[in-house]
């Protein structure tokens, strides 16, 4: 365990600090962050463990984390963190840095029977035995003084991720899942992953706009890229500027003046004259962009198999899941079911899938493919696993 607490509030002592972990090889990791009213986190205090010290970063009394972002790059250092995606945000957003090489003590956690979304505190519970109070959680990070209470709070979230996480990949290994836990760290975490959102693909997350025409579509993806590209440049929360809903009925309509589109209904009044031109501007530019078709809907005797075949796909992963130790939802939702059964009833092998390649192919996605092609049945069991697979005969 971690003994020795240090608070920096200068970067010299950070930049130290990190030549540490360089030579250790490793770092435990947390920040508090304030993100209430803007578009980034706002980083209060950084949490580090390196060998037996932890350090309390002080950034609001002039320490930079720069030399944490740099380090969090660094592949030759081990990064440990717990429920990172926040985190993460802040370092893309705030230093443009991504990890390289990270382990995620809750996803771990999910892989050896511990189930998904486990609280820090839960882990430590049930992996080292270890009690810790988590009664600051929705304090108030941007104040100073920082009370004994916060601090103490502080230093327990990085205190024992160590011990901790070398538990949880013990356990991983034993399982024969190391390797599972490695390719999932990469799908979440790794060059490919998205850690901050792009605004060229932040439409897809508007809500409503699968009821647009393409060219609509279109002209939505533009102005989303807008309003996601102003709000960083504002440090506002992109709803703030404009709605999901109003953004949909901007695009649908079209406003061709400032004046017609401050006139629209939900657009808020804070909304500026010249940021209504830039955004009517940037929908102009859909003008040239290719209309945005999403893909067809399945055909419709696939659609009618569909709707028998995802329920009872859900209940066979499940129950597959279950026979591992995992939880269903760390193995497949029910979107990323549906769409693999879509992709093997249209003539596909699904690879392209979640499903279909990997871990989760092999817990859960070949057993699909057998029930959607008749090959798999089930039926109910009185007792544990509750669930029978019935192979049937060609």
């Amino acid at each position: 365990m971690t003994t020795t607490t240090h608070t920096y509030t200068a970067t010299d002592d950070v930049s130290a600090l990190v030549d540490r972990a360089r030579a250790t090889g490793r770092m435990a990791l947390d920040v508090e962050f304030l993100w209430e009213r803007t578009y980034a986190p706002i980083p209060c205090l950084a949490q580090v463990a390196v060998g037996d010290e932890i350090a309390l970063i002080d950034p609001i009394e002039g320490a930079s984390l720069q030399p944490i972002a740099d380090v969090l790059e660094d592949p030759s250092v081990e990064i440990i963190m717990h429920a990172p995606s926040a985190d993460l945000i802040l370092f893309a957003l705030g230093f443009n840095a991504r990890p390289t090489n990270l382990l995620d003590s809750q996803l771990i956690g999910g892989f050896v029977g511990l189930g998904s979304g486990q609280s820090l505190g839960a882990l430590l519970s049930r992996v080292l035995g270890v009690k810790v109070a988590k009664t600051e959680g929705y304090s108030d990070w941007s104040r100073r003084p920082l009370t004994d209470a916060q601090l103490e709070y502080a230093a327990a979230d990085v205190a024992h991720l160590f011990a901790m996480v070398d538990e949880l990949m013990k356990r991983a290994s034993e399982m024969g899942r190391a390797e599972w836990v490695r390719e999932e760290h990469e799908r979440r975490f790794g060059p490919d992953a998205r850690i901050a959102q792009d605004p060229w693909l932040a439409w897809r997350k508007v809500k409503g706009q699968g009821r647009l025409t393409p060219p609509e579509r279109a002209a939505l993806r533009r102005a989303a890229a807008w309003r996601e590209e102003e709000a960083r440049r504002r440090d506002r929360p992109v709803g703030w500027l404009i709605p999901d809903r109003t953004l949909i009925e901007v695009a649908r309509r079209r406003p061709t003046t400032p004046a017609k589109l401050l006139a629209e209904r939900g657009v808020p009044a804070a909304l500026k004259e010249r940021e209504a031109a830039g955004l009517i501007e940037a929908m102009e530019m859909s003008a040239d962009d290719a209309p945005i078709t999403l893909g067809p809907p399945p055909p419709a005797a696939v659609q009618a198999r569909l709707d028998t075949l995802v329920p009872l796909a859900q209940v066979l992963l499940g129950a597959r899941a279950a026979a591992v130790d995992l939880a269903p939802t760390l193995v497949a939702t029910r979107d990323e079911v549906e769409s693999f059964l879509v992709a093997v009833l249209t003539g596909g092998d699904g690879a392209d899938e979640a499903l279909g390649h990997g871990w989760r192919r092999e817990v859960a996605g070949d057993a699909l493919v057998d029930l959607a092609s008749g090959r798999l049945g089930i039926a109910p069991l009185a007792e544990s696993p509750y669930l029978r697979e019935i192979r049937v005969d060609d």
